[in-house]
């Protein structure tokens, strides 16, 4: 099939416009070897803001794109990155995501393009992507493998670009893309620099702790429309780029991987202020602009962390707007609150969710438990224990194997409690 019948058919299935905006590009001084051969459609690469870079009679494929810092990629400004990476600096908790003693320009928003989902050796990135803060612009830029023979040209270049960044910032990196990297990198490793040592924000996991109640899916796209605003328009779907890059393949022409290209320039420009809009929601903790959920969500994961403190008083500072929520964040708060030494608070706690009938087993468990060891009080803690055990049978259906060691250990806990009462009088 001829070139512009096979764009046409893949711009129909894609709905594409036949014509799209052109990139800027400052790759304009961008040394090349004067013993450079001439690549093919080298004007339409350069069209595209491209050139060759050359390594050992191989080349790669590098293209690059700014944008001023007070562009906007949906709700935020791409410098607003900044402004986030300077409160980590004054943050004194610890979290994953805390940018403390990095600068913004350390800082690599990375993605990959490759020919499968699979994490095998068989499987080739063909494109390497990155967005970059430097002092008054934010630049994209992307290596591309134009063959199997290039690889080496394609790593030598992206490792000695990236090799000073401190870390990765990426979206389901840390199982996909960097461990793809590392496999590929293992067979040029002879001839390449080494793979640096990144620390690693992967903010996929972030998105799902947050929002995985709230969204339809976590996939980066849903996040972009309904998280930071921002919807593609004209976009290459991801599933497309293997096929399109196996065409390129055939025919050299960079008109097939155009959209390609300008997908993954979404993907890193996204990450940039996705990772601004989560430092934002973690710093600021504003309860007037955070979703319940996602205050929620912020204490639990501090709890995780073991800043219990923290977690605490964002517990404390949940609002009854979403009832079931609150009371969900009782049942936590009451369990931190045992876990601090507070047991009267924590009794409190459970008591009121016994008594307006919620969570019974787990609160009325909890409470047989402090009554019991705390309390030095089997016969309440023997009631709690029958009311919690009495909430199972009222679900009205089979109980999960969950359920069903709970039930067994209910049962042995007012065994004991029944001696106990027993012995007491």
């Amino acid at each position: 099939m001829a070139l512009k019948g096979k764009l046409s058919r893949l711009k129909s299935h894609m709905g594409l416009k036949e014509e799209g905006r052109k990139p800027t590009s400052d790759l304009e001084n961008v040394e090349i070897s004067p013993v450079e051969k001439r690549i093919p459609f080298q004007e339409e690469w350069c069209a595209l803001g491209a050139k060759p870079l050359w390594f050992e009679n191989e080349y790669t494929i590098v293209r690059e794109v700014t944008y001023p810092l007070t562009a906007f990629h949906g709700r935020y400004a791409l410098g607003e990155v900044k402004q986030q990476v300077q409160k980590w600096q004054e943050h004194l908790y610890e979290h994953p995501l805390s940018a403390k003693g990095t600068h913004a320009s350390e800082l690599l928003f990375f993605d990959t393009e490759t020919t499968g989902l699979s994490s095998g050796a068989g499987n080739t990135i063909f494109l390497l992507g990155y967005s970059q803060i430097r002092d008054d612009e934010a630049v994209v830029r992307q290596y591309f493998l134009p063959g199997p023979e290039g690889e080496v040209a394609l790593y030598h270049h992206f490792l000695q670009d990236v090799g000073h960044m401190s870390d990765l910032v990426t979206y389901n990196g840390k199982a996909f893309d960097w461990p793809q990297v590392k496999t590929r990198h293992t067979f040029v490793r002879e001839q390449v620099p080494k793979l640096p040592k990144f620390g690693h924000y992967d903010l996929l996991h972030a998105s799902r702790r947050l929002w995985k109640d709230l969204l339809p899916s976590c996939k980066l796209s849903v996040v972009e429309k309904e998280i930071l605003f921002y919807e593609r328009q004209e976009d290459t779907p991801g599933y497309l780029a293997p096929m399109l890059y196996f065409d390129f393949l055939q025919e050299q022409d960079p008109a097939y991987v155009e959209g390609v290209l300008k997908h993954n320039e979404w993907d890193v420009l996204s990450l940039i202020t996705l990772y601004a809009h989560l430092s934002a929601l973690i710093l600021e903790i504003d309860e007037r602009t955070l979703h319940p959920r996602e205050h929620f969500e912020l204490a639990r994961w501090y709890e995780l962390l073991g800043e219990l403190e923290l977690s605490k008083r964002l517990y404390e500072q949940m609002s009854a707007q979403d009832l079931n929520l609150y009371r969900e964040s009782q049942l936590a708060r009451g369990r931190l609150e045992k876990k601090l030494g507070n047991y009267q608070q924590a009794i409190f706690l459970f008591t009121e969710l016994v008594e307006q009938d919620v969570f019974v087993l787990e609160a009325g468990v909890e409470l047989a438990k402090l009554f019991e060891h705390k309390e030095k009080d089997p016969e309440k803690a023997l009631a709690y224990a029958k009311q919690a055990y009495q909430s199972l049978g009222n679900t009205g259906r089979l109980l999960r194997q969950m359920d069903q060691r709970e039930k067994k250990e209910l049962e042995k806990r007012m065994e004991r409690l029944q001696r106990k009462s027993l012995a007491n009088n």
